[in-house]
């Protein structure tokens, strides 16, 4: 028997998320088990109740806020366990990402992507394809889903492993634990071929678990995640370099970018992450010896065995001074102690933009767009130009290696918001003309359907709709999420 609330108070809690939007929703259902899971979307959708999914609240798009109908919480999903080579965990979609660190660490394992929010829910990351920092080498979190548990709609149950369902001639088919088939037509729109998650992933002959990853929750409900996960590296170099002069820095990144991604060089980063001069501002308080002379700095991560240390120290050394004349500045770390005072200094930026954003009572503009990695020069000095004229307060900073950096602008009043809207808008359209995405990792959530059909087209859009009318026939599932409902 479902235990249904239907007091204001209680629910409250549910109707927003990171991003601020507020909604709200008629009662709420926490479901114990998959069966209960099942029950409960089965009782919504023989009522034809509109269902909003609601995971950690640390999305930034508004997918998790409802507006009216149900809310389905999926916080008891808590369940951790490895498998015994010790390759694989199994996740309940309520586990968060710091939970399952801590639990990989004590048996020396680690998710490679390393999503930035801590607190945000594997099923959350699940359904955006969550990225990181050490994406630049590792890819997406989609490179490490091995299956799903997914309840639709309706109640029923699907499993999918990867390798195990393929789409053919653009038209797949599953099989529910009920014995129901699913047949449906996959879209054939041009997805940018760089960090993306915007929209349904499609590709020709993909694997049907793909689909899932990234749906925001759209198609179906995450019970349980197996990912694969790797033995953690023997030794970490890290360190934060500042620049004295932004076309070093960024002619620095280049050059890190395709030694990286080549065979034969000893510098090998796993991460290469930009703060704008901003950014170190907002850190200074906190990091008195960030340079005054920077005027950005990169932090980056490389994996070694000892064997090789003290020349890859010297390989680095010669190589950042090349780009800068404040090599004596830079911070290196090889210790735990040491990489723990970079990993907060990185994550002390988004906490520092969450408070100035609360203590001024201030609005917040915030762009995710990611170009080619041969346009984004065209990008990156649109920031440097065009940020400053806006006389407003801003921070960019974020994935410089993947061409992908988040700008973030900071409105006092309406007439502040609506100057950054405007080169939120210009950014877009610039974004797309480089052949980039309107969204890199947080996907579209309720705040960015517009954006959607900007860059896929209403054709697009509209077979998106298809696809989801096939796996929820009623459309009840997030509506108005991804895209709006037609």
């Amino acid at each position: 028997m479902i235990n249904i609330k239907y007091d204001s108070e209680v629910i409250y809690p549910y109707t927003y998320d990171s991003s601020n939007l507020r909604g709200s929703a008629d009662l709420l259902l926490i479901p114990k088990s998959i069966d209960e899971l099942s029950e409960s979307l089965k009782y919504c959708f023989d009522n034809n109740i509109k269902v909003t999914i609601s995971g950690a609240g640390t999305g930034i798009t508004g997918a998790r806020v409802p507006f009216g109908g149900a809310i389905i919480s999926t916080e008891r999903y808590k369940q951790i366990e490895i498998s015994s080579d010790l390759n694989f965990v199994k996740c309940g979609s309520a586990v968060t990402l710091k939970e399952l660190e801590d639990y990989l660490e004590q048996l020396n394992r680690f998710l490679p992507p390393n999503p930035t929010e801590y607190n945000a829910s594997i099923g959350g990351n699940t359904a955006t394809n969550a990225s990181g920092a050490r994406t630049f080498k590792y890819g997406a979190i989609r490179q490490y889903i091995h299956s799903l548990t997914i309840v639709l709609m309706n109640g029923d149950i699907l499993y999918l492993t990867r390798g195990q369902n393929f789409v053919n001639d653009n038209n797949a088919t599953i099989i529910s634990t009920n014995g129901n088939n699913y047949n449906f037509n996959i879209p054939n729109y041009q997805m940018p071929n760089i960090k993306n998650a915007s929209g349904y992933y499609v590709r020709e002959n993909m694997d049907v678990i793909d689909l899932f990853i990234g749906s925001e929750g759209t198609l179906g409900v995450f019970y349980e995640i197996v990912l694969k996960v790797l033995p953690r590296p023997e030794y970490i170099l890290g360190g934060v370099i500042y620049f004295d002069d932004n076309n070093k820095l960024f002619e620095f990144v280049s050059n890190l970018r395709n030694l990286s991604r080549g065979d034969n060089s000893i510098i090998n980063s796993r991460l290469i992450e930009y703060f704008d001069r901003k950014s170190l501002d907002l850190l200074k308080p906190k990091y008195n010896e960030i340079p005054d002379l920077a005027v950005g700095a990169i932090w980056f991560e490389q994996e070694y065995s000892n064997e090789n240390e003290e020349i890859l120290l010297e390989s680095w050394y010669e190589f950042i001074s090349n780009f800068t004349t404040l090599i004596d500045n830079t911070w290196f770390a090889m210790n735990s102690k040491e990489h723990e005072r970079l990993k907060e200094f990185r994550h002390e930026l988004p906490l520092q933009v969450y408070e100035n954003l609360t203590n001024n009572s201030q609005k917040k503009v915030g762009l995710d767009t990611a170009v080619p990695d041969d346009k984004f020069n065209i990008l990156f000095q649109h920031y440097l130009d065009k940020c400053p004229a806006l006389s407003l307060e801003y921070v960019v900073f974020g994935h410089i290696g993947n061409s992908h950096l988040h700008a973030n602008i900071f409105c006092k009043n309406d007439e502040e918001y609506t100057k950054a809207k405007i080169f939120y808008d210009e950014t877009i359209e610039l974004s797309l003309s480089l052949g980039g995405t309107v969204s890199a990792e947080h996907g579209i959530g309720k705040l960015k359907t517009d954006y959607l059909v900007k860059m896929y087209g209403d054709k697009a859009v509209e077979s998106m709709r298809n696809l989801k009318r096939d796996l929820d026939s009623k459309y009840l599932l997030n509506v108005n999420t991804m895209f709006l409902e037609n």
